[in-house]
């Protein structure tokens, strides 16, 4: 009898532990999945036919056909944009009562190092963005403290529901030595979040991605 206990008690250490290693790392997925994105699994989306394309309006509010392709970058984090000859037109939308950004073309392994960020929302009913420049790993600063300029030619911001809307005009080249150039194809970007307004306040989501622009 003593031995069949024991073989029952090994038995069942067997088939619970399993069980008990896959709800943990469940949990650890669910609770990190909105902090960090496999780059490859970002699903762009044409959404509409660039022949159908209307009128691109800088107002905070994303309206069927406004852009020709979407990336849900995560699950609270949607990037809409669209371009012309010259010009890339981003939407925005964040689960977000502060501020939300985009970064383009960071250095690889050095965080914010290198980036081009536009980072806005709407503070006291009023829509706002920054055109920033990744000075370090951790830190940014406004391209016209370096010595640039401000490149965001357009752009208005909404928030409702919960939800932020930003939207923005730049050309896809600007010249200036601190913006990065947009191109057609594959862009790696970092995204972020805030339930502050002002670009010193703490993120409370951020990660990183590889999205299409067409």
């Amino acid at each position: 009898m003593p031995t069949s206990k024991k073989y029952i008690a090994a038995l069942l250490t067997i088939l619970i532990l399993p069980a008990l290693l896959f709800s943990s790392c469940a949990a650890i997925a669910e609770m990190t999945s909105d902090q960090t994105d496999n780059p490859d699994a970002v699903d762009n989306t044409q959404i509409s036919d660039p022949d159908s394309l209307v009128e691109w309006q800088a107002d905070g509010v994303i309206t069927t056909n406004e852009y020709s392709n979407s990336a849900n970058i995560s699950a609270n984090f949607t990037l809409f944009s669209r371009t012309d000859d010259q010009y890339v037109y981003i939407g925005i939308k964040a689960k977000a009562s502060g501020w939300i950004s985009i970064g383009f073309q960071p250095v690889s392994a050095k965080g914010h190092t290198g980036a081009d960020f536009a980072l806005g929302g709407v503070s006291s009913g009023q829509a706002y963005i920054y055109d920033l420049w990744g000075i370090s790993k951790d830190e940014h600063s406004l391209d016209t403290k370096l010595g640039g300029t401000n490149s965001i030619l357009a752009y208005g911001a909404t928030e409702s529901g919960g939800y932020t809307v930003l939207e923005f005009k730049r050309l896809l080249s600007t010249g200036d030595s601190y913006d990065q150039n947009i191109v057609h194809g594959s862009n790696n970007v970092l995204w972020a979040y805030s339930d502050e307004d002002g670009f010193a306040a703490m993120h409370i989501a951020e990660g990183t991605a590889k999205i299409n622009i067409p």
